[in-house]
């Protein structure tokens, strides 16, 4: 997976999220305007199978009930709270994603990006959660109230446009101007269980 396109993917969602309920923070007293609460873009439960682990390079080669294979790395600092998994254990998983944006106080901090797990190794079906907070700011270089379009710069210095296809979006998108800066958090959670596991 390209990581730098898999960002800057969700990057643009999170852009185009970002109008949700954005009258509400135009009335009174001036304000940035936020996305009232994350919105969920994702939410689904998998079974699959472990093909491989690499334990040395934390790389797990999943198979899907498909026979879709996916590889999963898992950096070292979260390694160590993870159950340790094995060739040939069938694993439950749920994946949710939500995304949540607000246009950035001019002169703060970029907002950080963080990362943690937790789980336990013991009994018959040991359990874990990894969690990530990507958080990133984007420049608005261009608004098209005609088109629904909103045009800015990602942190890789790449420009994309993105269509706003919602209704409460598209009059967001009318108070947007050029130059505003906008943060966006994307949240990853992925919680999995060990249903099931070889005979050692």
């Amino acid at each position: 997976m390209n990581k730098k396109l898999f960002a800057s993917r969700r990057v643009a969602v999170a852009l185009a999220t970002a109008v949700v309920g954005g009258a509400a923070g135009l009335s009174g007293v001036a304000m940035p305007a936020m996305a009232q609460a994350p919105v969920i873009v994702g939410n689904q439960l998998a079974t699959a199978t472990v093909e491989s682990v690499d334990h040395d390079a934390g790389m797990i080669l999943l198979r899907d009930k498909a026979g879709n294979l996916d590889t999963v790395r898992v950096d070292p600092d979260l390694r160590a709270k993870l159950p340790v998994l094995h060739a040939g254990d069938k694993i439950g998983l749920r994946i949710v994603r939500t995304i949540d944006a607000s246009i950035a106080a001019p002169g703060t901090p970029v907002p950080e990006s963080t990362e943690n797990a937790a789980g336990t190794r013991t009994g018959q079906h040991p359990h874990g959660m990894m969690i990530s907070f990507k958080r990133e700011r984007v420049k608005v270089t261009g608004v098209d109230t005609a088109r629904n379009q909103v045009t800015f710069v990602d942190p890789d210095e790449i420009t994309r446009v993105v269509l706003v296809r919602q209704k409460p979006m598209q009059e967001f998108l009318k108070t947007l101007k050029v130059g505003d800066e906008v943060d966006t958090t994307v949240m990853d959670a992925v919680s999995f269980s060990v249903l099931s596991r070889l005979p050692a």
